[in-house]
C-alpha cells in the first residue's frame, strides 16, 4: 500500500510480483523463497493465538458458531501468512476474503442473541442478509479490484459488530443489569473489549504509519540494520497487535453473547485482569444450561437444548 515502484522489487522464487498491495518490509532479505519474512512469520503468532481460542472454546463446549470464528481468524493468518511469503494475487485474496467472511460470521454471533438455542428470532432474514452482503462484497472486489473497496467493506462489518456490543453492553434493556453477576460480568466484558479495542486501533495506526513512513522506516533500518530492522517493521506490528486485539474482542463477545443466551452465572472469565495471563483469557463454563432455571422471566424460542457432554454445541 506504500508508494514503492514495483518495477524496482526484486523477483525470488515466486516469480513477478502480482498482488495490488506492495508493503514497506524489504523484499526476500533472507531467502529467494520469502517476499517478506517479518510481515510473513508474524502470522504465525496471529494462527496460534486463534487455534488456542478454538481449542478454548471446544473445551468449554461453547456454541460452534465461535469454534468457527476462531478458526476463520486461522485461515486469515494462513492466507496472510502465503500472501507475504509470495506477493501472489491469489495468495493475496487467501488473506483478503477470509478478513470479511469471517467478520460477517462476528457480526452474526453478535446479532442472533435470542435467549437459548431454539429457533432464532431472525432465522432466515439474518442469515440471507449477510451471505447476499459477503456476495455482493466478493464480487465487487474481485471485479474492481480496489484494495479500497475491500478494507471500506471490512471496516463497515467490524462497525457493525462494534456498535451491537456497545448497545447488548449499555442497553438499559440489558439481562447484564439484572443481578450482581450479571453486572460483574459486565464490567469484566468492558475491560477486554476496551483493551482489544485499544490494541486494534493502535495497530491500526501502526499500519497507516508504516504505509505514510515508509521512505523514512527504509533509511533507519538501512542505517542502523539489525535489530532495529525488525522494530520499526510496522506492517508485522500490525499482525501482532490486531491479532491480540482480535482475540479479546472475540472473548468479550463470547461472554457478552452467552451471559445473553443463557445466563452469567453459567459462564466465568478465566486469566481476567489483574491476572498475568491477562492478554489470553478465555470463556469457561461452570454450570450447564438450564432453560427452567436461567431464562425465567424471559421469552425463549422453542427447542431449547442444553450442550451435550464433551462437545461443542450445535448451533441452529
Amino acid at each position: 500500500m506504500t508508494s514503492i515502484d514495483r518495477r524496482t522489487v526484486p523477483s525470488g522464487y515466486w516469480g513477478e510480483v502480482t498482488s495490488s498491495l506492495i508493503w514497506c518490509e524489504e523484499k526476500y532479505q533472507w531467502s529467494k523463497y520469502v517476499a517478506e519474512p517479518v510481515n510473513t512469520f508474524t502470522n504465525v503468532f496471529f494462527f496460534l493465538l486463534a487455534i488456542y481460542g478454538a481449542k478454548k472454546t471446544f473445551d468449554e463446549r461453547l456454541p460452534l458458531r465461535f469454534f468457527l470464528v476462531n478458526l476463520g481468524i486461522a485461515g486469515i493468518g494462513v492466507g496472510s501468512f502465503l500472501f507475504h511469503a509470495t506477493l501472489k494475487y491469489e495468495a493475496q485474496l487467501l488473506d483478503e476474503l477470509p478478513m470479511i467472511y469471517t467478520s460477517a460470521l462476528l457480526t452474526y454471533c453478535v446479532l442472533e442473541t435470542t435467549p437459548g438455542y431454539g429457533k432464532p428470532r431472525f432465522r432466515i432474514l439474518l442469515p440471507t442478509v449477510l451471505i447476499l452482503a459477503v456476495t455482493f462484497i466478493t464480487v465487487g472486489y474481485l471485479y474492481l479490484g480496489n484494495p479500497i473497496f475491500h478494507q471500506a467493506a471490512y471496516a463497515t462489518i467490524q462497525l457493525v459488530s462494534t456498535l451491537r456490543n456497545l448497545d447488548l453492553l449499555y442497553s438499559s434493556r440489558s439481562p447484564l443489569l439484572a443481578s450482581p453477576a450479571g453486572r460483574a460480568t459486565r464490567d469484566q466484558i468492558q475491560r477486554t473489549l476496551g483493551v482489544g479495542s485499544v490494541l486494534f486501533l493502535g495497530a491500526f495506526g501502526i499500519w497507516n504509519i508504516d504505509n505514510i513512513y515508509c521512505a523514512h522506516l527504509r533509511d533507519i533500518r538501512k542505517k542502523h540494520g539489525f535489530p532495529l530492522s525488525l522494530l520499526t517493521q510496522g506492517h508485522g506490528w500490525w499482525h501482532i497487535g490486531t491479532g491480540m486485539g482480535a482475540y479479546l474482542i472475540l472473548v468479550a463477545s463470547e461472554l457478552l453473547v452467552l451471559s445473553i443466551k443463557e445466563s452469567p452465572e453459567n459462564f466465568e472469565l478465566v486469566n481476567a485482569w489483574p491476572s498475568l495471563h491477562f492478554f489470553v483469557p478465555h470463556v469457561k463454563r461452570i454450570r450447564q444450561f438450564d432453560a427452567k432455571r436461567d431464562l425465567k422471566g424471559r421469552k425463549p424460542r422453542k427447542s431449547l437444548t442444553a450442550p451435550s457432554n464433551g462437545q461443542v454445541r450445535k448451533d441452529d
